[in-house]
């Protein structure tokens, strides 16, 4: 009874590290976003010196797609939380619609952890 304790105990106990490494791995890319009407999400502001901020993201773009998932007709906590969000150190691929600007864009970000409490964000107004 003791050693089942005990092998209880012992393996609960390396179980909780890894628990907290699983949550530490989780990433974002920066991007505070709304749907509108037709599906497509777009870039309220961002998460200054985040992926998307560094890499030319703007507030006010229109995303596209993700990963080849069109956002278009799609369930945007669907892609927010299965597209944007993931596994920290784990590219993603968005397509943006830029107003003023005819072509598509294409940006591959690296998912990453972020600290959003207390950070500062680059507004629409802003840019």
């Amino acid at each position: 009874m003791i050693k089942t304790l005990l092998a209880i105990l012992l393996f609960v106990l390396l179980l909780l590290p890894a628990s907290g490494q699983a949550a530490a791995v989780f990433g974002g890319v920066g991007i505070d976003g709304v749907p509108r009407a037709d599906g497509t999400i777009v870039v309220r502001q961002l998460v200054a010196g985040g992926p998307a901020h560094l890499a030319g993201v703007k507030a006010g773009d229109i995303i596209t797609q993700v990963d080849g998932t069109p956002t278009a007709g799609s369930d945007f906590k669907f892609i927010v939380e299965r597209r944007l969000r993931g596994r920290a150190g784990t590219p993603v691929l968005i397509l943006v619609r830029r107003p003023g600007n005819p072509k598509t864009l294409s940006f591959k970000l690296v998912r990453r952890q972020l600290k959003v409490a207390g950070t500062a964000k680059k507004e629409a107004k802003g840019e």
